[in-house]
């Protein structure tokens, strides 16, 4: 009869163990649905010596994720991060704009770097898809010309996001804004 009470607390003690591993999954869970990715834009504006690159992550859950760099000889000089949530009028306008027939079928073939580069401006851009990504990438705004119709609403939409005035935030950098040194920018 001693035992009883040790066997209820040893199955009271699993339970609440097995409750709290599944609280955690579902806490997890939960948060990888409110991580789901939206769309990354990223813009290099090149300058003589030195070059801007701009990136944005927009999630699921409405929460945004920007990255301002100054980079020389394809390092960062200096990265600021911004974090806040799209007003519900910024939501509807991205997902209007995304959602577009045009846009939807909007179609890039892939770019193959060149050795050489002139007026470079480069614009990637991802769009999640029910069935995966739908990816663009431009090297200059040359190659953006043929697309400019379908993309000039998204770009003005990128513009008004980059240019509002947001405090810096104390999140990490993620890696899907970084550039590497093959993506420097040079302009001779």
């Amino acid at each position: 009869m001693v035992y009883r009470p040790m066997a209820t607390r040893s199955r009271i003690t699993f339970l609440a163990v097995l409750l709290g591993i599944a609280l955690i999954a579902a806490a997890s869970d939960q948060a990888a649905k409110g991580d789901a990715l939206r769309l990354l834009i990223s813009e290099v504006q090149p300058g003589m010596s030195a070059s801007q690159q701009y990136c944005a992550l927009v999630f699921d859950d409405h929460r945004f994720h920007v990255e301002k760099s100054h980079r020389t000889r394809g390092k960062d000089q200096e990265r600021k991060v911004y974090e806040g949530r799209l007003s519900d009028g910024d939501w509807n306008a991205l997902t209007e704009i995304l959602d577009t027939k045009q846009f939807r079928e909007l179609r890039v073939p892939p770019s193959t770097p060149a050795l050489v580069v002139q007026d470079s401006h480069p614009y990637t851009i991802s769009v999640a898809r029910q069935n995966g990504f739908q990816n663009m990438e431009f090297l200059t705004k040359k190659s953006l010309k043929p697309y400019e119709s379908e993309l000039k609403p998204l770009l003005r939409w990128w513009k008004s996001l980059r240019d509002v005035r947001t405090l810096e935030s104390g999140a990490p950098v993620d890696s899907r804004c970084s550039l590497t040194e093959a993506d420097a920018i040079f302009n001779n």
